[in-house]
C-alpha cells in the first residue's frame, strides 16, 4: 500500500524504492515534486517491462546465462523452475532434467534434441521454446514465462466452464496439436494442469519437456501422464501416436464441463447446459477406436466450431461412443444441419451492456457524454453479458503515450470473465481497484474491445505494450459509444493504428464491440 510523502522524506522513500500515494505527497519545490514523479514513472514502466530483474529477489544459483530464482514444480524426470534471462530481460521458465532420469530410458541427447525441434514451433497456443542446452552438468530446456492459471487450478476455483467457453479452449488446443504434430511431434501428456491461461486470455499448451517424436517419446516410456488422459492403447502399452493427443484433449474438456473425467470410457456430457453439438465433438475423440477419433487435430476443431455456431456445413456426424449407440438416417441429418444454419442466420447480434461509471464515497455514478473528470477521480465499467466474455482496454493520451489498463498480471479478475454482470478492473486482496485520473489537460482516449471469443491477433499485440501497474492511477474515459468497429473513430495514432491492424479480427459485429471513450481532464475537484 503507497503512503504520502512530505518534505524530505519523500526523496528518502524515493531512493528507497518505497511506494508513495502522489496524490497527497507535499513539497515545498514543485519542481522537485514533479521531477520525482516523472522518475518514480519511469521507474515503474521499466519494471513492468522486465528492464532488470528484482535484487531482493531470491537467487538459487546460476545455470548457464540465467538466474535460477525459485521453484515451480518437479516431476519424475525433470524440475521445472522460474529463472531470469539477462541476455532478454524477461522471466522464463527453464526445465532442467534429474540426473535419474537416464535411469527411466530418457537420455540428455534426447531431451536436448526434442527441445530444439520444439524451439521451431512458431504458434500462439504452444510454448515459445527459446533454447536447449547444458550448463554445470545439467541439460535444460528454457521457454517462455507465461502469468496466468493452469486450467485445473481455474476449475477448482472458479468451477466448470460453459460450453461456449470450453469449446474455444478446444479450439486453440487444437491448433497448439496441429502445429505439434506437423512438426512430426507428439505432446504426449496434454492435461488440464499443462495447460495455461494467460492474462489476456491466451491458451498456451505447456510441459513440452513430454513431447517428442513417436519412437522416441515411446522408448523413453514417458506414460506419466495422468491415467485419466490416457487412450486404451496407451495403457495397453501400444506406440504413442496424434491420435492419443486428440484423446487427452476430449478427456480435458470433459473435465472443463464437468469437473470429473470419463469413467470406464463413460462420458457424462448429455446434461442441461451442455451443447449437444459441444458434446458430440467431444464424445467423437473419446472413441475407443483411434480409427473412429477425428481424423486429425484440424477435423476435431472444425467438428467444435461448427457446434458453437461457425460453418456448420462443415459438421462432422458425431459417432456416439463411451458404451452408447445412436442411429441417424442421412436425410434427417442433413434437414438438421440445414434448419440450424438457417436458425443462425436469424440470431441476433450479441449485446453486451457497458457502462463507465465514476466511483464516489457514496457509490458508482454513470458518466454521461462529456462530463469533466478530475484528476483523482476513479473510474470503472461495469459489464453485463449473456455469455463469457473477453475484454481488452487501453488508454492513450495526448503526448501518444498508450498502455494496456486490463486485462493485467497480477489481477484476480482476468480472461473471459464469466456470464452475468461484473465490474472492471475488479477487486485484489479484499481491496475495490479502479482507473485514476492522474494529470489534466489534453486529450484522452480509452478504448475497450469485447469479444465472445478470445482475439488471438489483438492478444499479440497487446503483449508488446507496456501494461499499467497495480495501484498506479490510471487516466479514464467521458463518453461511451459501443459500437461495431465500422463506427468507432479514435484521434490517437497508437490506438487507430493497432484497430487498424486487427479491423479484420474487430469487424465481426455479430461477435465484437470496439467502445470508444474520449474527453478532457481538468484539475481535481
Amino acid at each position: 500500500m503507497s503512503v504520502p510523502g512530505h518534505g524530505p522524506d519523500l526523496v528518502d522513500r524515493f531512493v528507497d524504492g518505497e511506494p508513495i500515494d502522489w496524490s497527497r505527497a507535499t513539497a515545498n519545490d514543485d519542481a522537485l515534486l514533479d521531477a520525482l514523479y516523472t522518475l518514480d514513472q519511469v521507474r515503474a514502466a521499466y519494471q513492468r517491462i522486465g528492464g532488470t530483474p528484482d535484487p531482493r529477489g531470491p537467487r538459487l544459483f546460476p545455470w548457464g546465462p540465467l538466474v535460477v530464482q525459485e521453484k515451480i514444480g518437479s516431476g519424475a524426470s525433470a524440475e521445472v523452475f522460474r529463472a531470469w534471462d539477462a541476455g532478454l530481460a524477461t522471466p522464463v521458465a527453464l526445465k532442467l532434467l534429474r540426473p535419474e532420469a537416464a535411469a527411466a530410458g530418457l537420455r540428455s541427447e534426447d531431451f536436448l534434441h526434442e527441445g530444439r525441434l520444439l524451439a521451431r514451433i512458431s504458434q500462439r497456443n504452444v510454448l515459445r521454446v527459446y533454447g536447449a542446452a547444458v550448463h554445470d552438468g545439467r541439460p535444460g530446456i528454457w521457454a517462455e514465462w507465461i502469468e496466468g492459471r493452469t486450467l485445473d487450478a481455474i476449475v477448482e476455483g472458479d468451477g466448470a466452464f460453459a460450453d461456449r467457453e470450453a469449446a474455444h479452449v478446444g479450439l486453440e488446443l487444437c491448433a497448439a496439436l496441429a502445429a505439434i504434430h506437423a512438426a512430426g511431434l507428439v505432446h504426449g501428456d496434454v492435461k488440464a494442469s499443462n495447460v495455461l491461461r494467460a492474462r489476456g486470455g491466451r491458451i498456451v499448451l505447456a510441459d513440452l519437456g513430454a513431447a517428442g517424436t513417436p519412437d522416441v517419446l515411446n522408448a523413453s516410456l514417458r506414460t506419466q501422464a495422468t491415467p485419466a488422459y490416457l487412450s486404451p492403447q496407451s495403457r495397453d502399452g501400444a506406440p504413442r501416436a496424434a491420435a492419443d493427443d486428440l484423446y487427452a484433449l476430449g478427456v480435458l474438456l470433459h473435465f472443463l464441463l464437468t469437473g470429473t473425467y470419463p469413467r470406464d470410457g463413460r462420458c457424462d456430457l448429455r446434461r442441461p447446459g451442455i451443447d449437444a453439438g459441444v458434446a458430440g465433438a467431444i464424445e467423437h475423440a473419446l472413441s475407443p477406436k483411434p480409427q473412429r477419433r477425428p481424423a486429425s487435430a484440424h477435423a476435431f476443431a472444425t467438428a467444435l466450431r461448427a457446434a458453437i455456431g461457425g460453418d456448420a456445413s462443415a459438421r462432422e456426424a458425431p459417432v456416439r461412443r463411451c458404451r452408447t449407440t445412436l442411429i441417424v438416417a442421412a436425410t434427417a441429418l442433413a434437414l438438421g444441419l440445414a434448419a440450424f444454419a438457417a436458425w443462425t442466420s436469424r440470431l441476433p447480434a450479441w449485446q453486451p451492456q457497458a457502462q463507465l461509471v465514476h466511483r464516489t464515497a457514496d457509490g458508482r455514478e454513470a458518466l454521461r457524454d462529456g462530463a469533466d473528470l478530475r484528476v483523482g477521480d476513479r473510474l470503472e465499467l461495469t459489464l453485463a453479458s449473456d455469455r463469457p466474455t473477453w475484454a481488452y482496454v487501453l488508454n492513450e493520451d495526448a503526448a501518444g503515450s498508450m498502455h494496456v489498463l486490463f486485462p493485467l498480471a497480477g489481477l484476480r479478475r482476468a480472461n473471459p470473465l464469466p456470464q452475468g454482470e461484473g465490474v472492471l478492473p475488479g477487486d485484489q486482496d479484499g481491496r475495490a481497484l479502479s482507473w485514476q485520473v492522474s494529470s489534466e489537460g489534453g486529450r484522452e482516449e480509452f478504448v475497450v474491445v469485447l469479444a465472445d471469443a478470445p482475439l488471438a491477433r489483438l492478444e499479440e499485440r497487446l503483449a508488446a505494450l507496456d501494461a499499467a501497474a497495480i495501484d498506479a492511477p490510471q487516466r479514464g474515459v467521458a463518453r461511451i459509444s459501443g459500437e461495431p468497429l465500422a463506427n468507432v473513430s479514435v484521434q490517437g495514432r497508437q490506438l487507430a493504428a493497432l484497430l487498424s491492424a486487427a479491423s479484420a479480427e474487430l469487424a465481426d459485429a455479430r461477435h465484437v464491440r470496439v467502445l470508444a471513450y474520449h474527453f478532457e481532464t481538468r484539475a481535481s475537484r
